[in-house]
């Protein structure tokens, strides 16, 4: 039934507005990345601005923080680095994730180790493997031995190798040089503003064509 009037009709809208934005992708600056990068609302503000936001690379939740200018990033700064990263508290989660470490049982699972490890030692290392996001995932012998051979191909046209930014989009083929990550072959499309990169470290998932 829909309200036309009354004194709770202009709350309802606004409330239908923002309901409408979560999900929605928006560009902001992600502390764990260091870079602007796609993010997916999650929250909204009783403002109608964006609250908490999930990076679609890292897959790590925090705050909404606009994207920054191309200067500030190059500029940086050790000590806002580790003021973003003291303020979103998930950040931990994945580092426990990734060392394999439970923050309630951390001693319990050392006892129980030895008496699981026949039932379900390979099976449960894979099942954790599975729940990380690509870009936190070590490359596969698959996937090292794929990038030394587009390596060994491409030796000649490394040199032509465009520079990241989230704000230029690259194209299956195309080779890209990250600050981070080092010398990249754009594999795969991955929505309309994502592409699957492969680097040495493994496959990422960054943002393109947002400018």
């Amino acid at each position: 039934m829909a309200i036309t009037d009354g004194p709770n009709s202009l709350f309802i809208s606004s409330q239908s507005k923002s309901a409408s934005r979560v999900g929605h992708d928006i560009l902001a600056y992600c502390n764990r990345c260091k870079m602007n990068l796609t993010h997916t609302i999650v929250t909204i503000e009783a403002n109608n601005k964006p609250g908490r936001v999930q990076c679609n690379t890292c897959k790590s939740e925090k705050q909404y923080r606009p994207p920054k200018s191309e200067a500030a990033l190059d500029k940086g700064g050790k000590r806002e680095m580790e003021r973003d990263e003291e303020q979103d508290l998930d950040l931990d989660a994945g580092a426990k994730l990734l060392a394999g470490e439970d923050a309630l049982g951390k001693k319990k699972a050392k006892s129980k180790a030895k008496s699981r490890k026949k039932e379900d030692g390979e099976g449960r290392v894979s099942k954790g493997t599975n729940q990380l996001p690509l870009s936190m995932q070590s490359g596969t012998s698959e996937d090292i031995a794929n990038y030394e051979a587009r390596l060994s191909a491409q030796k000649n046209n490394l040199n032509q190798a465009k520079e990241y930014k989230a704000s230029v989009r690259f194209k299956p083929g195309e080779i890209l040089n990250h600050k981070s990550f080092g010398i990249g072959f754009v594999v795969a499309e991955s929505g309309l503003n994502k592409i699957e990169v492969l680097f040495p470290q493994g496959r990422k998932l960054l943002a393109t064509g947002l400018g």
